[in-house]
C-alpha cells in the first residue's frame, strides 16, 4: 500500500486538475478505490438503465455504472495515478494499466496477467508503447480483485498514469545485445525504484514525465521524444585518453500536438550518477515546470524556454554536484526505428533471441498462455519475455539450438514470428473503441489496412506505419514513414465520417525530423489505398533496389508524394 502523502506547496494560477491535486494528492485516493468499489447502491431506474444499455453496457453491470455516477469526478482523475481510467462512454467500465518497467516479465507473470484477462477483461490485453500491459472492460469491484492479485507477481499499477514519472523504458534486448554501449539494466530499475519507493516525492508534477534509459547502440528506446532519454556513450577519456563508457542525457522531448525533440545536455555521467541526475530532472520539472495551461504543461516548454544550458545549471544545483561537462555529446549520432525483431545472438554464450510481431499490439487470454509455456519449454528457468515500443515481444535466454523449434511451436500456434515487415512495423493507439480523446477506431481498421497491404504491398525493407485516432500521438505518428491521425469528414453528404490526416517522412535518424502532413481528411474506407498507391509509386520510382522507403520520401517533393496518395474519391470530401 502507498505511504500516507505529502500535500504539494499551493500553486497561484492553475488549471482544474492543479486545484483538485492541491484539495487532496492523489495517492490518497488508493482507499477511495476499494470504498468505492465495495459502495452499496441501489439499481438504476429503468429509463437511466436503457440508457445505459445504448452505450454498451451489460445488464449484470447496471449496479456498476450507479456507482460510477456516485463517484466524484475528481477522484476519478486522481485514480489515474493508479493506472485507472476511465472507459469511452463513462459506463462503468475502466481501463486499467500495468506499470512494467523496460517491459520484462516472466512466464508467471504472464500466466497471471492471461488469468486476470479471461476472468475480468474479456479475454485480451495490449501492450502499450511504454511497453505496459492494459486491460478494458474492468469493473472498479474487478479493479479491487486485480491488484493484489499482481501484487503477488511483484507487479504494480502505481504511477502508470496521471501527472507521475511514467514506465521508465528501454531497449528490450538491454543486457543482452552484444554490442550495446553500456548495460542499463540495473539504472532502469534503479530509477524506476526511486520513483515508486518515494512516491510522495513525485505524485504533484505538472504533467505526466517519461523517462526512457538504454544503452542500445541503436537508440530504439528513443531517447529524442522522451523527457529524461538517457543514452549510452563511448568516448575518449580526456585526461586518460583511455576509452569510457557511460552515459549522456538528453531533456525535454515529446510529441502530441505540439513536438519537440528533446535537448541534450552535454554531459557524461556514469551509472552512479544516473539516479541522482534522474531525480533531479524530475524535480526540477515538478518545482519549475509550468502548471497554469495543461497543454502548455510538459517538461518540453519549460526546456525551450530555458535552454540546455540553463537547464543544465540548474540541474547542478539540484543535485549538488558538478557535472562531467562534454560538448561532443550532442545527442544520439543516429535512431532507427527498430525494436530488435528477427532472431540474433545474445552476448550471453549460447544464448539468443527471437522477436515475435503482435498484430495491432493486442493478445488474447489464450496467446498469452501459448507465448509464456513456450518461453519457459525452449528457456527452461532462464525464460523470459520482453515487451517493446513498438508493440511486439521477444523471447530471450533461448538456447541457439531451440530457436528452429521455437519459431515452429509458435507458427503452428498461429503466431508466426517471421511475419510480414507491415506487421513488425506496424503501431496503433486504442482508438474510439475505448478512448474518449479518439474520433476514429483504430485497433480493427488498422488489421484491416495490415492484411491488405500484406496482401497488395509487399515491402522489402521496413516502413514504420503509425495509426493514431487523435492528434495526441499515442502511436508515434509524428515519427513514422507514414503517420494517420484520425479526424472526422462530411463524405458524400454524410457528416462525421470517420477520416485520417496522412503524415509522411518521420524519423529520429540524424537529423530529426517530424513527419509532415501530405493529405487531409482521407476516409477511413480509402486510406488503404491511398498508402497502396504511394508502395507502388515507391517500387516503381525508386532509384536503386536498396533505396529504402525513407531515403524515397525525403527525395522528393510534397507534392508529388501527395499526388500519388490522391484518390479520385477523394472529390467528394469536405
Amino acid at each position: 500500500m502507498p505511504p500516507e502523502p505529502n500535500l504539494p506547496a499551493p500553486q497561484t494560477s492553475q488549471n482544474k486538475v492543479e486545484v483538485l491535486k492541491q484539495a487532496k494528492d492523489a495517492l490518497a485516493v488508493w482507499s477511495d478505490i476499494f470504498r468505492y468499489a465495495q459502495a452499496d447502491v441501489p439499481p438504476l431506474d429503468d429509463a437511466n438503465a436503457a440508457s445505459f444499455l445504448a452505450t454498451g453496457g451489460l445488464p449484470e453491470h447496471l449496479t456498476s455504472a450507479a456507482r460510477h455516477a456516485a463517484i466524484p469526478d475528481d477522484d476519478y482523475v486522481r485514480m489515474r495515478w493508479f493506472g485507472i481510467y476511465q472507459q469511452l462512454h463513462n459506463n462503468g467500465y475502466h481501463m486499467f494499466r500495468i506499470r512494467i518497467p523496460n517491459g520484462l516479465l516472466t512466464p508467471p507473470q504472464l500466466r497471471e496477467i492471461a488469468a486476470l484477462a479471461q476472468q475480468y477483461a474479456r479475454g485480451f490485453v495490449d501492450i502499450t508503447t511504454r511497453q505496459c500491459l492494459q486491460f478494458h472492460w474492468l469493473t472498479l469491484e474487478a479493479i479491487t480483485g486485480i491488484l493484489p492479485r499482481l501484487e503477488k507477481v511483484n507487479l504494480v499499477s502505481t504511477f502508470a498514469c496521471g501527472d507521475t514519472p511514467r514506465n521508465v523504458i528501454g531497449c528490450p534486448l538491454t543486457g543482452l545485445l552484444p554490442d550495446e554501449i553500456t548495460d542499463a539494466s540495473n539504472a532502469i530499475q534503479t530509477v524506476n525504484r526511486l520513483f515508486l519507493d518515494n512516491p510522495s516525492e513525485f505524485s504533484n508534477l505538472p504533467r505526466k514525465f517519461k523517462a526512457a534509459i538504454a544503452g542500445c547502440p541503436l537508440h530504439c528506446h528513443q531517447p529524442h521524444i522522451n523527457d529524461l532519454g538517457i543514452f549510452g556513450v563511448l568516448r575518449q577519456n580526456p585526461t586518460t585518453g583511455q576509452n569510457q563508457r557511460g552515459y549522456g542525457l538528453m531533456v525535454g522531448g515529446g510529441l502530441a500536438a505540439q513536438p519537440h525533440i528533446a535537448q541534450s545536455l552535454r554531459i557524461f555521467f556514469t551509472e552512479d550518477q544516473l539516479p541522482a541526475i534522474a531525480r533531479g530532472v524530475a524535480l526540477i520539472f515538478r518545482d519549475s515546470g509550468y502548471r497554469e495551461k495543461r497543454n502548455h504543461a510538459r517538461l518540453k516548454f519549460l526546456v525551450a524556454d530555458w535552454g540546455w544550458q540553463k537547464f543544465r545549471d540548474a540541474l547542478e544545483q539540484k543535485i549538488g554536484f558538478t557535472l562531467d561537462h562534454d560538448d561532443s555529446i550532442t545527442g544520439t549520432t543516429h535512431a532507427l526505428p527498430t525494436d530488435h525483431l528477427g532472431s540474433g545472438p545474445q552476448k550471453q554464450p549460447g544464448l539468443s533471441y527471437l522477436g515475435l510481431p503482435v498484430e495491432c499490439g493486442r493478445l488474447t487470454a489464450d496467446q498469452l498462455l501459448t507465448i509464456a509455456t513456450l518461453a519457459e519449454k525452449y528457456a527452461g528457468q532462464n525464460a523470459q519475455i520482453r515487451l517493446s515500443n513498438k508493440q511486439n515481444l521477444l523471447f530471450v535466454n533461448i538456447p541457439t539450438a531451440n530457436l528452429e523449434p521455437l519459431a515452429k511451436a509458435l507458427t503452428a500456434a498461429g503466431l508466426n514470428p517471421h511475419a510480414s515487415l507491415w506487421r513488425q512495423s506496424l503501431v496503433t493507439c486504442t482508438g474510439a473503441q475505448f478512448c474518449n480523446l479518439a474520433l476514429t477506431e483504430t485497433k480493427t481498421r488498422a488489421a484491416q489496412i495490415l492484411r491488405f497491404l500484406e496482401e497488395h504491398c509487399p515491402i522489402d525493407s521496413p516502413i514504420f506505419l503509425a495509426i493514431t485516432g487523435c492528434p495526441n500521438a499515442c502511436a508515434h505518428y509524428q515519427i513514422a514513414d507514414i503517420g494517420l491521425t484520425g479526424v472526422l469528414c462530411n463524405f458524400h453528404g454524410t457528416p462525421r465520417t470517420q477520416a485520417f490526416n496522412i503524415f509522411l517522412g518521420g524519423s529520429l535518424n540524424t537529423p530529426p525530423k517530424f513527419a509532415t502532413l501530405a493529405l487531409r481528411k482521407v476516409p477511413a474506407d480509402f486510406v488503404h489505398k491511398a498508402i497502396q498507391q504511394l508502395i507502388t509509386a515507391y517500387h516503381s520510382h525508386r532509384l536503386t533496389p536498396t533505396e529504402t522507403f525513407r531515403q524515397f520520401l525525403a527525395r522528393h517533393p510534397l507534392a508529388q508524394l501527395t499526388q500519388w496518395l490522391t484518390l479520385p474519391e477523394m472529390a467528394q470530401v469536405q
